[in-house]
């Protein structure tokens, strides 16, 4: 054992022999199924897998991947040893390796935090190991695998696949539905100390976060409230103002990002939304007058989700992606503008970037 995680584990031996006894939830039952009961440790036993196996390709070069969060509730933000940010970047790129995106990542990262504390420990309830705290006798592997980094982080992930809209779902939900905790809501306090060490394993990453105990709190980016991207993990194809005969105007007012139909909307700050139907051309359509007094407007939806007059927040779903009105195929158009009208238009792009958002 080194000695870096021969500190690490004395480190949380030391917290768990203290006055208050922080339980622990361990003991993965079956995958996406079956149960287990939780206990309160007094100490851990760190194991040390193949370093061989554990290097993965660094993040290929780019424009910054957005890591989208949704903390709920008070979050525990811990200091974490080098060890234990080793195992979470072991999570995390995993998450790399399977073409998942950081979502997944700050998920799996977040459940190991709860299940062991970010240790790959050798005990846990009844035959639960490792980081995970995944049980051999329901399906997990042998205990040799399960106490595997790469192998334990792989077997989360393929659970995770099978959940269905686990990207939209609260984290909390989705870990749950994995690992089967006794106590479902515990995963949920993890989130934001988990995105933060995702951002650090993922190379060229940035937050994108609201916080669930103060909507309005301020995250980082600039202007009264937090604010986010219209889409996660997406891009902008055509730009503003690209000029084609597929537009009346002659050019574009606003910019493209290629999501297929059914992807989740959010709004990108506070603000009540003043319009929520049929656009003509730009198909089922929802303009938002945002805090700062711009209009934010969302088009070729397959479905709303709120109605006009109704106040939202950053990062709260407004509908889904679709292929409505004049398109060549499914795609969100996003429009920034000075009122509610088409024609007056701004710059999306210098619009996000101006409240701390990265494109």
């Amino acid at each position: 054992m080194s000695t870096g995680m021969r500190a690490g584990v004395g480190g949380l031996a030391a917290l768990l022999a203290g006055a208050l006894c922080i339980p622990l939830l361990l003991g993965a039952g079956k995958p996406n199924g079956g149960g287990w009961e939780d206990a309160c440790s007094t100490g851990s036993t760190a194991i040390q897998v193949n370093e061989d196996k554990q290097t993965l390709p660094p993040a290929t070069p780019g424009a910054p991947v957005t890591v989208p969060l949704n903390p709920q509730g008070k979050q525990n933000m811990p200091s974490w040893n080098a060890a234990q940010q080793r195992w979470a970047s072991i999570i995390t790129n995993v998450a790399r390796s399977r073409g998942l995106p950081p979502r997944a990542a700050v998920i799996g990262v977040a459940t190991a935090m709860q299940e062991s504390t970010l240790e790959n420990i050798n005990f846990g309830d009844r035959d639960s190991l490792g980081l995970f705290q995944q049980r051999p006798s329901q399906g997990w592997g042998t205990p040799a695998q399960v106490t595997d980094a790469v192998y334990a982080s792989n077997k989360f992930y393929e659970g995770l696949e099978k959940i269905e809209n686990w990207q939209t779902k609260p984290l909390t939900k989705v870990a749950q539905a994995v690992q089967r905790s006794g106590f479902p809501d515990a995963y949920a306090k993890w989130e934001q100390s988990a995105g933060e060490l995702v951002v650090k394993s993922w190379g060229n990453a940035v937050l994108s976060t609201t916080s669930g105990c103060d909507p309005s709190q301020n995250t980082g980016s600039k202007g009264t409230g937090a604010w986010a991207l219209p889409v996660e993990n997406s891009r902008i194809t055509t730009p503003y103002k690209a000029g084609g005969g597929m537009w009346s105007s002659g050019s574009h007012t606003g910019v493209d990002f290629p999501v297929p139909t059914g992807t989740r909307l959010q709004a990108v700050g506070t603000g009540t939304v003043v319009k929520a139907g049929w656009g003509g051309a730009y198909g089922n359509e929802v303009v938002i007058k945002m805090s700062d007094g711009k209009y934010t407007q969302y088009g070729h939806l397959s479905s709303i989700a709120v109605n006009q007059g109704q106040a939202v927040t950053a990062r709260q779903q407004i509908g889904v992606s679709g292929a409505t009105g004049n398109v060549t195929g499914p795609h969100l158009h996003f429009e920034v503008r000075t009122g509610p009208a088409y024609g007056s238009d701004i710059s999306p792009v210098d619009y996000l970037r101006g409240h701390g958002l990265s494109l």
